[in-house]
């Protein structure tokens, strides 16, 4: 269950990760306006979350942790630490994106 806990977090930081990296480099190129950027990211990390945790919950499932009563409480701190997850990448992207350099 660890194990499973740690790839299910890892995914869902790793896919955050590449949004804020699309996102912050479409920016710095001008392609995208700064405010446009993070709204694009807002709906990327959304989807992901919601995304991501009805995934966890259907592998998990398929694994076998929904039939035991202990891990299947934990199964849904698995779902909820993947929402927070998800919910500190956006804090993060949204503080940290710049807008690109016009000369």
């Amino acid at each position: 269950m660890i194990l499973y806990f740690i790839i299910t977090l890892a995914c869902t930081m790793g896919l955050c990760f590449g949004a804020y990296r699309f996102f912050g480099q479409q920016i710095l190129s001008l392609n995208l306006k700064l405010d446009d950027g993070r709204g694009y990211y807002l709906v990327c990390v959304l989807l992901i979350t919601f995304f991501g945790s009805a995934l966890s919950y259907y592998v998990g499932g398929l694994l076998g942790y929904a039939q035991n009563a202990a891990q299947h409480d934990s199964l849904g701190v698995v779902i909820m630490l993947n929402a927070v997850v998800a919910l500190a990448a956006l804090t993060y992207g949204l503080m940290h994106f710049k807008e690109g350099e016009r000369y």
